[in-house]
């Protein structure tokens, strides 16, 4: 009977935990595909273990500039999409540094994260995140140059070097494509509360005629640059955002 208790004790502190591992972003239909689809799992200790959210970040790490948000948030912002998220780093009160494209330049995010490869454009707009300082051995990724990781208005995470960047704003600066139809419900109401987002809201679905994806006419595509740029124009110039449902 003793006998059976240890080793029924013994099992038991030997079970195995298996944790979820996000799903990787890559472009807007591929996210619609597999917005509802299971999360695989990977054994524990497999990947590194993220810090638990403490909420989203007012102040800066620290008294250097540029201002930039923890780094735990930022690892944990980097590891998947936050779209609701990135509106609120991007708000008109946020303190964060933000930097600008000095030209177009294919980008990904050399540190591991969800983000899938993306062009970014000429005086786009991007947020400072982390300092990046050049490898002093292993995997070198482009040109090796010491650099930036930044958050995209779409709510994706990039390496770029810093002769990529600069921190004097342009007379129009970018942001990226919006991913609208993902924000979660609360945002997405904000938005169109809003008259210039929801007149542009609106003649997108005129134009293309409820297409995400797939062959769309041209008027369709400048529809829906035309959301992106209202909705960045106006959360840049103060617009009130709920606070996002998901925080990293």
């Amino acid at each position: 009977m003793t006998r059976s208790i240890i080793v029924l004790l013994l099992l038991s502190s030997c079970g195995g935990k298996a944790t979820a591992k996000e799903p990787a972003h890559t472009d807007s239909a591929a996210s619609d595909a597999n917005a509802d689809a299971g999360a695989p799992s990977v054994a524990e200790g497999a990947k590194e273990e993220v810090p638990k959210s403490a909420g989203l970040p007012k102040t800066c790490a620290g008294s250097a500039a540029p201002c930039v948000p923890e780094p735990a948030f930022v690892k944990r912002l980097c590891n998947a999409p936050f779209f609701d998220v990135a509106l609120t780093m991007f708000a008109k009160e946020s303190p964060f540094t933000r930097m600008y494209l000095k030209g177009d330049v294919e980008a990904w995010n050399a540190d591991g994260g969800a983000s899938a490869r993306a062009r970014l454009a000429f005086d786009e707009e991007v947020l400072a995140l982390h300092r990046r300082a050049t490898p002093a051995s292993g995997m070198v990724v482009g040109s090796g140059a010491a650099g930036w990781l930044v958050l995209r208005w779409d709510g994706n995470c990039y390496s770029l070097e810093d002769g990529e960047l600069t921190e004097r704003r342009p007379p129009q600066p970018k942001g990226a494509p919006m991913p609208f139809r993902l924000y979660e419900p609360p945002t997405r109401d904000a938005l169109l509360k809003n008259a210039k987002i929801l007149a542009a809201y609106k003649k997108r679905g005129k134009e293309c005629k409820g297409a995400i994806s797939g062959e769309v006419s041209r008027a369709c595509e400048q529809a829906d640059t035309a959301l992106s740029v209202q909705i960045v124009t106006e959360v840049r110039g103060g617009l009130t955002l709920p606070v996002p449902a998901k925080v990293p």
